[in-house]
Formats: structure tokens, sequence, C-alpha cells
């Protein structure tokens, strides 16, 4: 079969046209498949006429963005939406829009995250693999390859807040380099050895305040609040620091107030409160699991929709972090299989020979856990089956919910690949009801589908 040649540059030039040039565009930032959008004003008839480009599944207004879906190759677009865009030149007032403070906080998230969600997610992959290998081969855990193997599967959560440095700064627009400094000094060596004593009993302080014994390996919200501290900081020095002694006083000062700062009061403060949200997601996963499930696996995908999916973030990396697993994703696993399990219906019933290609080819993307062309090219399309899928995923997360059953490895984008992410070889019952989740998160869709039916399109 010939591969579609996608013409990027093309497509990048009509978007910008269609939502009114570029003089329009406020912000442009990108997710794992929107292209993400902040217009000064919508133009009248400029989703219907973006929706209608070629290479474009549709386009969410929401969070107070123009959301352009585009799948996997949106970060092709996104590279020549930006080399036509003059964004650095815009004024902070410009960039500033008055949108709620929700809103602002999910788009921060996946400006944060996008760019390296894929990182994450074979990282998490490679983990639930070596897990698997365990299962079967014990001994593979005593040899230097799955040391090795082990090494490079944790390396991108370990080194999580310079990830976030990294892009933090990008979308605070601060200087990238002193952000990554301060961020990797929360991880450094020193002072992880510094936190040690302080929970062993040791008083250590900095001037005359003591210092907590918070580290912050895998952290989220330390290292995010850091950076847009800092941005701040560095912003009101460049404007009263004379240019000749900017280049050298300016990360001074930000590196020797930023660092002791997140160590004194932004760490303990932004950490505790994931911790607190991590703890009370935990309490009601103890004492209403069945209601944690049917909430999870039956409404995650209309999170996803409206593209606030980003905010759970947080919480999760926090589960992981503290307690060592999560079972947030192991029910969000099961909303978007089943997905697939519908588009699969669709496939079937459909006498469409374009809609049957695209619940096909959509399919095989779920799989990978990206659920967007799914939604927009099958089944939210013929509403229906997004329905019968909200309720597959609702009852599969039910049935799985008495079993237990939670991730022991970080899922980046949770799917039929990661379900191996469930495994404990002290403790299978999780990872059967994994397994019996899945199977009804594809079948109870399927049929309910086949039952229902849909409006099938008619073929042109």
């Amino acid at each position: 079969m010939a591969q579609i040649k996608r013409d990027y540059p093309k497509l990048a030039k009509d978007i910008i046209r269609e939502v009114g040039g570029k003089e329009n565009i406020v912000n442009a930032t990108r997710c794992a498949t929107r292209l993400r959008l902040v217009l000064k004003e919508t133009p009248e008839g400029a989703k219907e006429k973006v929706q209608e480009l070629t290479g474009v599944i549709t386009v969410v207004e929401n969070s107070g963005q123009f959301q352009v879906v585009i799948g996997t190759h949106v970060g092709e677009v996104y590279e020549n939406v930006m080399k036509n865009l003059n964004l650095e030149a815009m004024s902070e007032e410009e960039v500033e829009t008055k949108q709620p403070l929700l809103n602002r906080i999910i788009a921060t998230m996946s400006a944060v995250f996008a760019p390296f969600i894929y990182i994450l997610a074979v990282a998490g992959i490679l983990q639930g693999i070596l897990i698997l290998i365990n299962l079967f081969w014990p001994q593979f855990a005593t040899t230097g390859t799955y040391e090795i193997l082990s090494l490079i599967s944790w390396t991108p959560f370990a080194f999580l807040p310079i990830l976030i440095g990294i892009t933090a700064s990008k979308h605070f627009k601060c200087n990238t380099f002193i952000a990554v400094t301060c961020c990797a000094a929360l991880i450094n060596p020193t002072w992880v050895e510094i936190a040690k004593r302080i929970t062993e009993g040791e008083v250590v302080n900095f001037l005359f305040f003591n210092l907590s014994g918070v580290t912050y390996g895998s952290s989220v919200l330390p290292p995010l609040f850091l950076v847009l501290v800092l941005s701040y900081l560095e912003h009101f020095l460049s404007k009263r620091i004379p240019e000749i002694m900017k280049a050298l006083l300016v990360p001074f000062i930000c590196m020797v107030i930023m660092v002791p700062l997140t160590i004194l009061i932004i760490g303990p403060l932004t950490n505790g409160g994931a911790e607190a949200v991590a703890v009370g997601f935990n309490l009601l996963m103890e004492k209403a699991p069945l209601l944690g499930g049917i909430l999870i696996g039956g409404l995650w995908e209309v999170f996803v929709i409206f593209g606030v999916h980003w905010g759970i973030t947080p919480m999760v990396m926090a589960n992981f972090s503290i307690y060592g697993y999560d079972a947030f994703q192991a029910f969000q696993t099961l909303a978007v299989i089943a997905q697939i399990g519908a588009a699969i219906g669709c496939f079937i019933k459909s006498k469409n020979s374009e809609l049957k290609k695209v619940a096909l080819s959509a399919s095989v993307t779920g799989i990978f856990g990206i659920t967007e062309p799914t939604l927009y090219g099958v089944t939210l399309r013929l509403k229906k089956p997004f329905i019968c899928a909200c309720v597959g995923g609702a009852i599969s997360a039910a049935v799985m919910s008495f079993f237990n059953t939670v991730y022991y490895a970080y899922a980046g984008l949770p799917g039929i690949l990661t379900i191996v992410n469930a495994i404990n070889p002290n403790d299978t019952k999780g990872f059967i009801g994994m397994v019996i989740g899945s199977v009804l998160a594809i079948v109870v869709p399927m049929i309910l589908v086949l039952v229902i039916g849909f409006d099938d399109p008619k073929e042109k």
C-alpha cells in the first residue's frame, strides 16, 4: 500500500489562514494529538473551514482554545505553524489572555507534558515488558541486561524535573538553562543525601530556616511552580539590571533565590498538595472502588473530548511516587480499550467502505493509547457508538474494581500495550482482573454497537 504523502507546511499555512492569519493568533501549543491555538477572536466559520482541511480530524473549542485535532502527526504541523508565527515578538499583554484559572492550568499541563509524553510512554512500556519477563523468568532480574534495561526505563522518571524544566521554561517564556539548572538542583545527589539526614532526625538550616527532608525525583508540581515563579523573577530582573551586567547577574540572582525558595517553601507546599490529592483518591478507591471504577471507566473519554485530561497527571505521578502504584491508569486503560471495541463494532456493522477503513485504522491507533482518531473519526462522529463505549468502559471498570487492580509502572499512554503494567509477581489477582476487564471493554461496546446500531453513512 502506497504511503500517503502529507504536506505539513501547506496544512500549517491553511490553518493559520482560516483562523484569521498569524496576527490573530496569540499563542500556539500542542499536546499528543492536538494543535492548541489561543486566538484574539474566532472568525465566523473558522471551525467548519479548518475541519474540512485534509489532515484535520476535527476542531474542538474549549478551555479558551481553538483545538485542531490532527492525530499523531501534530508535531510536524506544529513545527511548521511555529515557523510561520512570530509569537516571541508579541507583548506579554497579548499572551496573557483572560481565561478562567482552570483553563489556564489545563493548558499549562498540556504544554508541559505533551512534548515528552511519548518518552514516558516508551519508558512505561519497557517497564511493563520487564515485569512480564520477570514473571516467567525470575532469574532475569539478576542479569546485567535487566539492570541496563531497567536503568533506561526509570531514567525519564528519575529526571522528570529536568524534562519539566525544559518544557515549562518555553511555556512560561523564561531562560531554559536557568530553569533546568534550578530544577536539576532538586534532584542533585547532594540534596538527596541532605534530605536523608533530615528525615533521620538531623536539623539542617538554610540561613535561619529549618529545611524539610523532601526529595523531588519524579515530582511534577515542585519543578513546575519553580519555573512559574522563576519566569516572573527573571522578567523583573531583566527590566531593572543594566544590560552590561544582565548576562551574569540575572542567572546568579535567579539561582541563589529560586533553589532555596523551592526547597524551603515551594517544594514542600506543592509536593504536599499533590500528595493530599493522591491520598484522597486512594481513600475513594479504598472505600468505594466500584463507584471510582464506574466514574473513570465511563467518563474518562468525555474529559479527553474537552482536552482537560492532562490535569490529572500530577495526581497519577504522586501515586507512583508515594505508593509505588496507581489505580487511576488501570481504569483509564479500560476506557481507552472500550473505544477500540466500539470502533470494531462499527467496522463490522457498517456498509460504508470509507467508514470501515477509518474504523480499522483508528482501532489500530487506539492500541497505542491514542483515542482521538477513534473518537472523532468514528464513535463520537456517529454518537451512539460513543455512548456504547462509555457504557462498556463503565461496566468493565466496575467488574475490574472487585480485583483491586492497579498499575505498578506509569503508562504514558494507557492502552492494550500497557496492561502488563498491572502484573504483580506476588499476586496475580490484579492482573487477572485487568485481563477480564480488557476483554469486557472490547466485547461489551462491540456487542452494544452491533445490537443498537447507528446511522450508517451512505456510500458516496
